[in-house]
């Protein structure tokens, strides 16, 4: 028996992920012969097939399964070790920061991030993806370094910081000759042709809950998978929509739609960053989440 090497334990990790030892042999940038021998030593090891095929794809035997989560941490441990550092210099850093959010934020956040970094880091970069459901993945192989937003399905080995508590508004055209006296009823809110936005990844559907739970009924006529050009849409149609006050606000600054309290009751909803747990102590992903809590906390 040989110990095994972090090559080795990426090797496992991505012909796991990619189900084909050609895929893994392109992602880890080496040729497939040697992706066939390195998954040999796996396989004498371990004991163990770890991987038969099943089709044209790579499955997992119980045992690879098992070892899934010692190699991901084994694998992260490794990360973390090789970027330690005793601080985080962001005047002189070059990096790239991956965060992960949803649309809503990009209008709020990225504005001032961005903003502070030209002045405080100026080699900094940010790499934003969309939260999906691969996120919480992401996050524990640190492909992903924060997620801000409202994703309370982030728990186990997650951490969290709340940054501030999201109620919810209506926006229509400021023209809409539906809504009379600048008053939208609970009724002519339910007459009303509505868009419904879901955004995958986020707890957005808890609100479709507890608006179902009051049973009101919302004609939806128009379905979005984000909010992206919502508010082009809502100016020039008469087409109402509920969403976040923070991006409503701004839609009414950009686009200059018209804005309205809910005609009922909805909890509020906190928005925070998260970070998985192997970037606690990292010192990148600390002066990261200080900056974006220092920045963006209310």
């Amino acid at each position: 028996m040989f110990d095994i090497d972090i090559r080795l334990l990426r090797l496992f990790n991505s012909i796991y992920e990619r189900g084909t030892i050609s895929e893994a042999a392109h992602e880890l940038n080496i040729r497939q012969p040697a992706a066939s021998s390195g998954l040999k030593k796996l396989r004498q090891h371990f004991d163990d097939q770890l991987f038969v095929r099943v089709g044209h794809k790579m499955q997992p035997t119980n045992t690879a399964r098992d070892m899934l989560p010692l190699v991901v941490e084994a694998i992260e441990k490794m990360r973390i070790v090789n970027e330690f550092s005793k601080g985080f210099d962001s005047l002189n850093a070059s990096r790239t920061f991956r965060i992960s959010m949803t649309d809503s934020h990009y209008l709020s956040v990225v504005p001032t991030l961005i903003s502070y970094f030209d002045k405080h880091a100026p080699s900094i970069k940010l790499d934003i993806v969309p939260i999906d459901n691969d996120t919480a993945l992401l996050m524990s192989k640190g492909e992903v370094d924060l997620v801000i937003g409202f994703v309370p399905q982030l728990q186990e080995r997650f951490y969290q910081q709340r940054f501030f508590d999201e109620h919810y508004v209506v926006i229509a055209n400021s023209e809409n000759t539906h809504i009379l006296n600048n008053d939208l009823s609970l009724e002519l809110y339910q007459s009303a042709e509505h868009i419904g936005i879901l955004p995958r990844g986020t707890g957005h559907y808890l609100i479709e809950y507890e608006i179902q739970k009051l049973n009101i009924e919302r004609n939806i006529v128009l379905r979005l998978p984000s909010h992206l050009g919502l508010g082009t849409i809502v100016q020039r149609t008469n087409l109402i929509a509920t969403v976040p006050e923070q991006m409503g606000r701004l839609l009414q600054e950009y686009v200059g739609v018209s804005l309205y309290p809910l005609p009922f009751e909805l909890p509020s909803w906190s928005i925070k960053q998260y970070w998985h747990e192997y970037a606690h102590h990292n010192a990148d992903n600390q002066w990261l989440r200080q900056t974006c809590f220092n920045l963006l906390q209310s």
